[in-house]
């Protein structure tokens, strides 16, 4: 099923950078233009680079994970636009150079929505509890635990993705992975005191 013109987020936000947004482009302006989707595409940004298999950069995941815990929570509460610092909405953007990313890296992102459709509305609806559920998964994600911060990212991926589309399928997908990985890492830190103890219990 092609993605409808609704899901086509780099198309929408392409028209408007084009027609719409006049004057400087700054981040705060692209992040206005986002409109009730900027919480959904500003947390599934954080969370991507924690949701690469690999060696990672030490203190990645708490860098990225505590300001999606700030924009989640902000979400939760009913704030319609994310609270940006001064300095970073204010930060001027090459409007050109923008748009060319954006034309490039549109068709990557077309495939993925390719697979996605609005469904299961009762669910997509409830942002404001799926937003909790973030704030939960990102908790989770800022803790230093090994092996513990993929499934934790991939939660949150899947979870935003599907608020920025309106897929209620992949919503569901994301809070069960989130689950899944808050009891994974609980199982890894009982394991790891288990360890610790039996070490120095000689």
């Amino acid at each position: 099923m092609p993605a409808s013109e609704h899901n086509d987020i780099c198309g929408q936000l392409l028209k408007r950078l084009r027609c719409g947004v006049k004057g400087r482009l700054t981040i705060g302006r692209i992040v206005e233009n986002l409109q009730e989707r900027a919480y959904a595409l500003i947390i599934l940004f954080l969370a991507l680079p924690n949701g690469v298999p690999g060696p990672t950069i030490p203190g990645m995941s708490t860098l990225t994970g505590i300001p999606v815990l700030i924009f989640a929570l902000e979400a939760a509460a009913g704030r319609k636009t994310p609270r940006l610092p001064k300095f970073v909405s204010r930060r001027r953007l090459n409007r050109y150079r923008v748009i060319r990313h954006l034309e490039r890296v549109r068709p990557y992102i077309l495939n993925v929505e390719n697979m996605m459709t609005p469904r299961l509305n009762w669910l997509v609806n409830r942002r404001h509890l799926l937003f909790v559920f973030c704030a939960l998964f990102s908790i989770v994600l800022t803790l230093p635990i090994p092996l513990g911060n993929l499934p934790a990212a991939w939660s949150i991926i899947l979870l935003s993705l599907g608020l920025a589309v309106g897929d209620g399928l992949f919503v569901l997908i994301g809070i069960i992975a989130g689950c899944l990985a808050t009891l994974w890492n609980i199982l890894i830190v009982i394991a790891g005191v288990g360890v610790v103890r039996y070490i120095f219990a000689f």
